[in-house]
């Protein structure tokens, strides 16, 4: 039985599957070009980016970009940070040229922003923090670890308050 996908993950999925076709035979060097695409909701928007990668034929990957539908923008890497990211994962240099690079780029670009998406081009990847990642359930409905933990140190207290207190309430009511 296929999977009801809601309007933004049917939206990315066509993206994936234009940007699919308008690669199939495209090849830099050894890789072929492939987009990854979800599966089921992406909760609005929220958990919609996609990677643009390109498979060596043992099929490990290099990601080359990536497109977050939801917020309607692209990011393609450019060839110094494939290059350095592909020697440090597969210890060699790219199978492919700056120039197949830049016509695979020239390609993408033009593809991606027909959907809408505001294409840039990243040279440098930022640096990860745990506070950059989205929160699903919202700020809001989520305490810092010191106040969850007092709460559950005061509901505990409660508990044994109430568990002594019911217990000599018993004794007093039926004796020792």
């Amino acid at each position: 039985m296929p999977k009801i996908l809601t309007q933004f993950s049917s939206h990315a999925n066509t993206i994936a599957d234009t940007f699919r076709a308008a690669f199939v035979k495209t090849r830099l060097g050894e890789c072929t070009v492939d987009m990854t695409a979800p599966e089921e909701s992406t909760r609005g928007g929220l958990f919609g980016l996609q990677h643009l990668t390109l498979k060596n034929p043992s099929g490990m990957a290099v990601v080359v970009g990536s497109v977050h539908a939801g917020e309607k923008r692209a990011e393609l890497r450019a060839f110094s940070l494939v290059a350095r990211v592909h020697e440090e994962r597969f210890k060699q240099p790219p199978s492919f040229s700056e120039g197949d690079y830049a016509a695979f780029l020239a390609k993408a670009e033009p593809i991606l922003a027909a959907f809408g998406l505001e294409v840039s081009t990243v040279v440098e990847l930022p640096k990860a923090r745990l506070s950059d990642a989205p929160d699903p359930l919202g700020a809001s409905s989520r305490a810092d670890p010191p106040t969850a933990r007092l709460r559950a140190w005061l509901i505990l207290v409660a508990i044994l308050v109430v568990a002594c207190g019911g217990l000599l309430w018993a004794r007093q009511l039926f004796g020792p």
